[in-house]
């Protein structure tokens, strides 16, 4: 997967070249008081180079030039011993002409390490090591995922920094940072996400790019998942996809159930399901029992199976293809959840299967899966399985949409017929009509939401790329209706769209009129009381509850407002940590320099994401509670109330007036 799209690639017009070369010999000729304003100079033609990849390249020809120059004189990457690789990445993303001269820097690096330029402070192996910790460090500007970071990025910012990327690959190939590979690529896989694309064209780079030796520890964790998508069974490994076909066709009893066992324990370590998996649920799949097994199931899907075998066995046939294998994982774990025993989810599914699509909506649904062998209902059936089955694994993808992602994954797991319901509405009528406070909105009648026309990310489900234009209009229209009264119209929009279960009571710590903070003291004293078991008499979540939290960069910045769900509060070990959904795909997101989410080893289940519970508090400006479960005010912890708010004042709270302000903590 190359770093730089080569469909986007800008070619260097040569009136650039000509000007770089101009303002290279101005700063040559320059004494040390003229040079700030011909660096200045210079940078704008930097500018223009780093649209390209041939201009990037040129820029590295020409390091020894500037360093004559002392481009860097003066600033803070004058002495490059002193810099550090982790704070590379921010530095990429701020822009303008800091995102140029951390490019700067790091061709000046690469000159090092190639030995192309000397400095007595840092060796070619410095050098070398130094480009080796700015990769693993920046492997989600290297391989981009779905961040709310990376949507915020500017695209021009993103297409520099991919062809940096692409110029530092070449000295630091990917075998150098295999450990960070193999803990990307489990990280992503353990979320469970329905849409896999990210996860399977890094397996696929590494596979084609990287040698591996079973034995060695981070080759066998590579391996790993290498093996589940490329030869998750021996004999798929041996015949290839067309003659594996003709091996099960003439199959022993023994030998399925071979396959069976190595395909399910492949899909359910990692997540995965492709080509083989479609295969060889074609082919077992009039057979109860081996489908169970080739679907990995336990006792209740087991039971369930058993229950609806002969309608799953027909649905297999009509929309497991190798194009739609990902579905495979979706109908295991759908099973699991018992959805067909339900009449509403059953007969939503029939629907599905048997509905005309409104033709701008089947256009779309082939759009976004080219060369599939499979209808667009059908795609659509697919993955309303995978939907179904994953609804932790939703994802908005790089669409500001937030709150439609979280609402399909809230209705998947609490009212799976409603979502179905849902589907079938705009598949047929490309509109959708939900009501707000007793009168009716109609998408097709309201303007555009936070995604502009035309400009759909379709690098999602089929649920959600049919869903979200017409959800977004809807949220973005009570949102206007809500406007202007004396609260935060999350209060009535949240209960409105995502349905009866919201908590009625509400805070926000966020004035919409006055745009300032306002008793911050007392909405966190209430979020303790209401959500951590230590203050709010022992209850605990019975549905997820949707808040809005103050998204930052790893350097604290603002970036904006973002939508995940609380879904439950637990203590761990000595810790009492909040675990949520976060719609943007990638649940790790870093939301400070030392908050950071996890997804794996604080008891998360595939899909959350988990922060110490303060941590979580100083991110938060809006959420839902019951009223009934408020604790004490006062007996919240106020030295643990008094931490959150200056970690809140001194990120995100910088862009805000504070009333009343908030008091510095004592030092000692």
């Amino acid at each position: 997967m190359p770093t730089a799209d080569p469909t986007t690639e800008t070619i260097l017009p040569p009136a650039a070249r000509e000007s770089f070369h101009e303002s290279l010999q101005a700063l040559q000729e320059a004494s040390s008081l003229l040079r700030p304003p011909v660096v200045v100079r210079l940078l704008s033609q930097v500018d223009v180079l780093t649209d390209s990849l041939e201009g990037m390249h040129l820029l590295r020809r020409h390091l020894p030039e500037l360093m004559e120059g002392r481009v860097f004189d003066g600033g803070p990457w004058e002495d490059p011993a002193r810099l550090v690789p982790a704070l590379v990445p921010g530095t990429l993303k701020a822009g303008g002409q800091t995102t140029l001269m951390e490019i700067l820097s790091e061709l000046r690096m690469l000159a090092l390490a190639r030995e192309e330029i000397r400095d007595d402070s840092v060796s070619p192996a410095g050098a070398r090591e130094f480009l080796r910790e700015v990769m693993v460090n920046a492997l989600d500007l290297r391989f981009p995922g779905h961040t709310e970071e990376d949507r915020n990025l500017d695209p021009q910012v993103r297409t520099k920094i991919g062809h940096l990327m692409s110029v530092l690959a070449q000295e630091v190939p990917l075998d150098e940072i295999k450990a960070a590979l193999a803990t990307e690529i489990e990280l992503i896989c353990h979320q469970r996400p329905v849409v896999t694309r990210r996860a399977l064209q890094l397996i696929g780079l590494i596979h084609g790019e990287v040698t591996l030796e079973e034995g060695q520890a981070q080759d066998d964790r590579l391996l790993r998942f290498v093996q589940a998508v490329v030869a998750p069974s021996p004999a798929f490994r041996e015949r290839g996809p067309e003659a594996y076909a003709r091996f099960l066709a003439q199959a022993t009893q023994e030998e399925l159930e071979e396959e069976c066992h190595h395909l399910s324990t492949s899909m359910r370590d990692t997540g995965l399901a492709v080509a083989p998996h479609a295969y060889l649920l074609r082919h077992v799949g009039p057979d109860q029992r081996l489908l169970g097994l080739a679907l990995g199931l336990d006792s209740a899907g087991k039971a369930e199976l058993e229950t609806h075998h002969e309608w799953v066995a027909e649905l297999i046939q009509q929309v497991i293809l190798p194009s739609s294998a990902r579905a495979v994982y979706g109908l295991a774990r759908l099973l699991e959840r018992g959805l067909l025993s339900r009449q509403p989810v059953m007969e939503g599914l029939r629907r599905l299967a048997t509905m005309t699509l409104h033709p701008q909506v089947d256009k779309a649904i082939k759009a976004s899966r080219p060369g599939s062998d499979l209808s667009a209902v059908e795609l659509l059936l697919a993955d309303a399985l995978c939907v179904l089955g994953q609804p932790l694994g939703v994802g908005q993808g790089r669409n500001p949409t937030c709150q439609s992602a979280r609402g399909i994954s809230l209705w998947s797991r609490h009212a799976p017929g409603k979502l179905l319901e849902t589907i079938r509405t705009v598949g047929q009528a490309n509109e959708l009509t939900m009501r707000f406070e007793g009168q009716p909105i109609r998408s097709t009648e309201v303007g555009e939401g936070l995604l502009k026309e035309d400009q759909l990310d379709p690098d999602l489900d089929a649920v959600s790329l049919i869903l979200v234009p017409h959800l977004d209009r809807i949220y973005n229209e009570m949102m206007r209706r809500a406007a202007g009264r004396n609260d935060d119209p999350h209060k009535w929009v949240n209960p409105a769209m995502y349905g009866h279960w919201i908590p009625t009571g509400f805070l926000s710590a966020y004035d919409p009129l006055t745009g300032a903070i306002t008793d911050y003291e007392n909405f966190l004293r209430t979020f303790y009381a209401t959500h951590h078991p230590d203050f709010n008499r022992g209850h605990d979540l019975a549905y997820p509850n949707p808040v809005g939290i103050f998204l930052t960069s790893s350097t604290g910045a603002l970036i904006g407002f973002h939508a995940v769900s609380i879904l439950r509060v637990r203590q761990v070990d000595d810790q009492v940590r909040v675990f949520l959904v976060n719609p943007n795909t990638e649940g790790r997101q870093r939301w400070h320099a030392d908050i950071s989410p996890t997804v794996a080893g604080n008891g998360e289940e595939p899909g959350e994401s988990s922060l110490p519970f303060h941590q979580f508090a100083s991110r938060l400006y809006a959420f839902h509670f019951n009223p009934s479960d408020v604790g004490e005010l006062e007996a919240v912890d106020g030295e643990e109330v008094a931490r959150v708010q200056q970690a809140a004042h001194e990120s995100w709270g910088r862009s805000y007036t504070w009333f009343p302000p908030i008091p510095p903590i004592p030092t000692a």
